[in-house]
């Protein structure tokens, strides 16, 4: 069995317990038909960017499952057929995107810790840690710079070529 993810789009004026149902339909077509399901995500209702039968908004629901090629082409099939799914995109899910997305998973929530590690020590924001400053914006004239030639000793100096 293959990993696949399915995208589709329910009709945005049924009620939330119709679009319960229809999720629940597609699950449950998945499980008797020997598949698993992965992973089941209920997006809301979102703008689509251009008017699908009639309508430009759709619910949209994010399905991962485990099955068969037979058995994919025969949930296709489904989509097409029923009233309240108005569009469908079910694609090959390779393990590369699945290590891929653990990757970014563990990155971000390593990202998250270490951003909170820095408001805890960034708290101290009594300013008692004196002026920075830099070469650059040096006020206190020590001389610590390369000396500037004026422009007239450049110029004096293309002369005597």
């Amino acid at each position: 069995m293959r990993t696949y993810e399915a995208l589709y789009i329910v009709r945005p004026d049924l009620k939330d317990d119709e679009i319960q149902t229809v999720a629940k339909e597609v699950e449950n077509l998945i499980a008797t038909n020997g598949g698993t399901i992965v992973r089941s995500e209920n997006w809301g209702k979102r703008k689509m960017a251009y008017e699908v039968k009639k309508f430009t908004e759709g619910v949209y629901v994010l399905l991962r499952f485990q099955a068969t090629a037979a058995f994919v082409a025969r949930l296709s099939n489904h989509f097409r057929l029923s009233e309240n799914i108005i569009r469908d995109l079910i694609v090959y899910f390779d393990e590369k995107t699945l290590r891929l997305e653990e990757e970014q998973k563990k990155r971000t929530e390593a990202d998250l810790r270490a951003s909170a590690a820095h408001a805890d020590r960034d708290r101290d924001d009594d300013d008692d840690d004196g002026p920075r400053r830099g070469r650059r914006h040096d006020d206190d004239d020590d001389d610590d710079g390369p000396p500037r030639r004026r422009r007239r000793d450049r110029d004096d100096d293309d002369d005597s070529d």
